[in-house]
């Protein structure tokens, strides 16, 4: 497991964005935009890249278990297939408790089993961490990304992806458009019958640490005070793509906590559905990749891991709804999905990259419990 810190460990949200840095500040109360500091330990230095392409050559393709969208992974898989012709991956997408459980299962069966593991859940990663099921590789160009990319032991940010707002363009137009917490619960409040939502179900990892990143940032007794104005008329959903889709079909107007995937998936709706962010409270939830210890194609992993945080990946990941992260990234022509979109319409102090530490996890009984409460449950 990684060390628990003696005091608040936090690092900036570096992102340079027309000459500034989005940059948060270390804050020992429950305000202010703080990212966590990865873990200390000594990592691996990054692999040649010709010794692990002369090394993939001899393995089996490439087994990715992921709890993302296969549909918001194709590109970036056929991307490096592209890239790396002799490398077949395939990909298997699976709920954050199956991407381990299987992965642990076949393992301990000498059996064929995934070579990365892709999820939300900061529990499951802190498991893994403590039952060695991560590998101590390096990718290629971390020094071009945000410190928080490398949370230690193998850990890396994938992308952090920012917890936005949907909404029914049908039903919710003008005014009544949600732009921050504070007004949707006024509006959910004055006009009840007018205001249905849709959010994640707390017991998704990404809908708790969501609300964990709330409490953050605007405080327990705030956002439990919004959480007693939407529980009551909230629907909630174990995946986000449900959520979606019920929205779309009118039997709600918005969607108070969705996934940053919604930026690719909204715009396949044709307009009946629309996107934004926040102003008062964005937490990012981290999407975290790893390589297994027990990976078969261990060259071709770390081959990924290097296309993943490089320019071109950074691009296509863009293009498909995970969040960019690269220092001074400048995106394709309609391509949203980066950290500087975000600081157009967010301020730093408004932000929080929920940090992979015991620390959330502690709380968890605590948060959803009261969400529970919240939600007449």
């Amino acid at each position: 497991m990684r060390p628990k810190s003696s005091h608040s460990a936090v690092l900036a949200l570096a992102v340079l964005v027309a000459g500034a840095a989005l940059a948060g500040c270390s804050a020992s109360g429950s305000s202010g935009s703080t990212t966590p500091a990865a873990s200390s330990s000594p990592a691996a230095s990054p692999a040649a890249v010709t010794d692990l392409v002369s090394r993939s050559h001899k393995e089996s393709g490439l087994i990715v278990y992921g709890n993302t969208p296969a549909s918001v992974m194709k590109p970036l898989l056929d991307a490096f297939t592209k890239a790396h012709p002799w490398i077949k991956p395939a990909y298997s997408q699976l709920s954050d408790n199956q991407v381990f459980s299987k992965y642990q299962s076949e393992h301990a069966q000498s059996a064929r089993t995934a070579d990365l593991l892709i999820s939300d859940s900061i529990p499951q990663v802190l498991q893994g961490e403590s039952n060695g099921l991560f590998a101590s590789v390096t990718p290629q160009g971390l020094e071009k990304f945000p410190k928080f990319t490398n949370q230690g032991h193998g850990v890396y940010v994938m992308s952090p992806d920012p917890v936005l707002v949907t909404w029914n363009t049908k039903l919710v137009q003008g005014a009544k458009v949600p732009t921050s917490y504070a007004g949707l619960a006024a509006n959910v409040k004055a006009d009840p019958a007018h205001n249905s939502l849709v959010s994640y179900s707390p017991d998704n990892p990404l809908g708790y640490e969501a609300v964990y990143g709330l409490i953050h940032i605007l405080g327990a007794d705030t956002v439990y005070s919004q959480l007693d104005a939407f529980g009551p008329h909230t629907k909630t959903f174990d995946e986000g793509l449900d959520g979606l889709q019920y929205l779309v079909q009118g039997g709600a107007s918005t969607g108070w906590l969705s996934s940053g995937i919604a930026q690719a998936v909204v715009p396949q709706y044709k307009g009946l559905l629309k996107y934004g962010y926040m102003s008062d409270a964005t937490p990012l939830t981290p999407r975290l990749i790893s390589q297994t210890s027990g990976a078969a194609s261990p060259a071709s992993a770390q081959l990924f891991l290097d296309f993943v945080f490089s320019e071109q990946g950074q691009q296509v990941m863009c293009a498909s709804g995970m969040e960019a992260s690269m220092n001074g990234f400048k995106p394709a022509t309609g391509c949203t999905a980066d950290l500087t979109d975000l600081a157009k319409h967010v301020p730093a102090a408004k932000t929080y990259l929920v940090p992979v530490s015991q620390g959330v996890v502690d709380q968890q009984k605590t948060i959803t419990g009261r969400w529970n409460k919240a939600l007449g449950r």
